[in-house]
């Protein structure tokens, strides 16, 4: 096993890829080229580059977006009729925001330069964002949010899962329908991580309301804790909880 950490888009970025079937010179220059994606989608959609598309979008300085920008807004649309328009980037304040899904969205980027690469098995985790190379399952822990050395749950990913909250950069979840956010933490586990993302930053800011339109939809299971620990979850959600 191989394993790398790298700084981008704010958080740090945990590869892990399995030395199966290749050269350790071959997964790393794979990891090489997987970085140098996660480098250019930093480049086109950080808030903190003055000159990034978004930023550059925001200030009303771009009339034809690039083929990625429009690929993220399309997604952006989706979670917002999928979350019932708990997800809203464009309720957010000082405009449209995507990156409540673009971590997401790169990740699953770079998963697919390393299975080009021929990386059979392993996986990426962005700050608690985790996609892996299709084959490869993973009982992963999610940590809890008021207990930060401890774990709130085990789940079983084959795809990807993503955490949200705002017990790590406070109050940057809003919830566009109601006054207050619904959770500290939630957890969605699914076929693609740009999917879980937004879900789960829309079970933060919505809670039940996210989880009934949750369990309505194939593939996707999650769970979310409220302020007073108490933990919701969807009826075929699998997980292994601690005592809190």
């Amino acid at each position: 096993m191989i394993s790398r950490s790298v700084e981008a888009m704010g958080t740090v970025f945990n590869f892990y890829v399995d030395a199966e079937g290749a050269t350790k010179e071959m997964l790393s220059d794979a990891i090489d080229e997987a970085v140098l994606v996660l480098a250019h989608i930093e480049t086109r959609f950080s808030l903190w580059i003055h000159e990034s598309e978004l930023s550059r979008f925001r200030r009303g300085e771009v009339q034809e977006p690039s083929s990625e920008f429009d690929e993220v807004m399309l997604l952006c649309y989706k979670a917002l009729e999928i979350t019932g328009g708990f997800f809203d980037p464009w309720a957010l304040p000082g405009g449209y925001d995507p990156t409540g899904l673009v971590k997401g969205w790169a990740i699953e980027k770079a998963i697919e330069v390393l299975k080009v690469n021929g990386v059979r098995s392993g996986g990426i985790n962005g700050g608690g964002d985790v996609a892996l190379v299709p084959g490869w399952r993973q009982q992963i822990g999610v940590q809890h949010p008021r207990y930060r050395e401890e774990l709130c749950a085990i789940v079983n990913v084959e795809n990807a899962v993503a955490t949200s909250g705002v017990y790590e950069r406070g109050s940057h979840i809003i919830n566009p329908i109601g006054k207050e956010v619904s959770g500290v933490s939630a957890t969605v586990v699914g076929e693609e991580l740009w999917l879980c993302d937004a879900l789960a930053t829309a079970l933060v800011a919505g809670g039940e309301d996210v989880l009934f339109l949750l369990e309505r939809y194939p593939n996707y299971e999650g769970f979310f804790i409220d302020r007073y620990d108490h933990l919701f979850k969807t009826s075929d959600m699998n997980l292994n909880t601690s005592n809190h």
